[in-house]
C-alpha cells in the first residue's frame, strides 16, 4: 500500500513538471510592428523627356509681373523655386520638371522677381511673397493640390511659405535656414505638409538641413549624400542624379498621388 501510494504521488509529481516545463518553453507571442509607407514603383527616364514648357506671367500683390514656364498639364502642380543668381532654366535644365510632367503633373519654374523674365529689383527679403503669387497663379489654373520643390533659397521660400498654406508635400534642396527670408523654428514646425530635405555631406548649409529635419514634425525624411559637397540643383548632375530623381519621384508621387 505505502509502495503504491510512492507511485501515485511520483506519477503526480512528473505530470506537474511536465506542465511547468511547457508553459516555460512556449512561443512568446509576437510583438506587433508598424508597417513601412508603400513605396510607389515609379522608374525615371535615362533620358530627360522631350517636353516643351509654355512661358505664361502672373502679377504678386505688390503688382509686379513674375515670368514662368508651365510644362504638362493637370490638376496636381508642383511648384518649382530657383538658387540665388539663377533662373527658372535651372529646373530645365535638371530634368525635373520634364521627368514630373511625363508622368501627369503640371510643373510651374518661375523667376524671382528681378530674374530672368520677371519684372521688378531683386528683393531677397520677400521671397515667399513670389512664391505665393505662383501659388495663387496655380489654383486659377484648376491646381487641387500643390507640391512645392525649392533649391537654396527657392528652398527656405518653400518652407516659409508650407508654414502658412496649406500643400501636399514640400521638398529642398540644400536651403539655409538664415537668408534674408528667414525660416524659424516655429516656421518649421508649423508646416503640417510631409517633408523631404536633402543636401550633401560637405554643403555649406548641411547643418540647417539637420536641424530643420529635427525640429519638423512628421511626416518628414532626410537625405545627405555622403562624401559629396555639390550645391542644390547641382545633385542633378553628379553620379547622385539616379537617386535623387527617384527620391523626390518617389516621395512626391506617395504624398501627392495623381488618382
Amino acid at each position: 500500500m505505502l509502495k503504491s501510494s510512492r507511485l501515485l504521488l511520483f506519477s503526480l509529481l512528473l505530470i506537474l513538471l511536465a506542465a511547468c516545463t511547457s508553459q516555460e518553453t512556449a512561443t512568446p507571442a509576437a510583438t506587433p510592428t508598424l508597417a513601412p509607407s508603400p513605396t510607389p514603383g515609379v522608374t525615371p527616364t535615362t533620358t530627360i523627356p522631350a517636353i516643351t514648357s509654355t512661358l505664361v506671367h502672373f502679377k504678386t500683390s505688390d503688382d509686379v509681373n513674375l515670368a514662368g514656364s508651365m510644362y504638362g498639364s493637370g490638376k496636381i502642380f508642383v511648384i518649382c523655386s530657383h538658387e540665388l543668381r539663377t533662373t527658372k532654366e535651372i529646373w530645365k535644365d535638371s530634368g525635373m520638371p520634364q521627368r514630373l510632367a511625363a508622368l501627369g503633373y503640371h510643373v510651374l519654374a518661375y523667376d524671382f522677381r528681378g530674374n530672368g523674365d520677371s519684372a521688378g529689383t531683386s528683393n531677397l527679403t520677400i521671397l515667399d511673397t513670389d512664391l505665393k503669387a505662383a501659388i495663387t497663379f496655380a489654383k486659377k489654373q484648376g491646381a487641387t493640390k500643390i507640391v512645392l520643390l525649392g533649391s537654396s533659397m527657392g528652398g527656405t521660400a518653400s518652407l516659409k511659405v508650407a508654414a502658412s498654406t496649406d500643400v501636399a508635400a514640400v521638398v529642398t534642396l540644400s536651403a539655409p535656414e538664415m537668408f534674408p527670408t528667414n525660416v524659424t523654428d516655429e516656421d518649421v514646425k508649423a508646416i503640417k505638409a510631409p517633408k523631404l530635405f536633402i543636401n550633401s555631406e560637405f554643403d555649406d548649409y548641411t547643418n540647417d538641413t539637420k536641424h530643420m529635419y529635427d525640429v519638423a514634425s512628421a511626416p518628414k525624411e532626410l537625405h545627405i549624400y555622403t562624401d559629396s559637397n555639390l550645391h542644390g540643383v547641382a545633385l542633378f548632375g553628379s553620379d547622385h542624379s539616379a537617386d535623387l530623381y527617384q527620391r523626390i519621384l518617389t516621395f512626391i508621387t506617395h504624398y501627392a498621388p495623381l488618382s
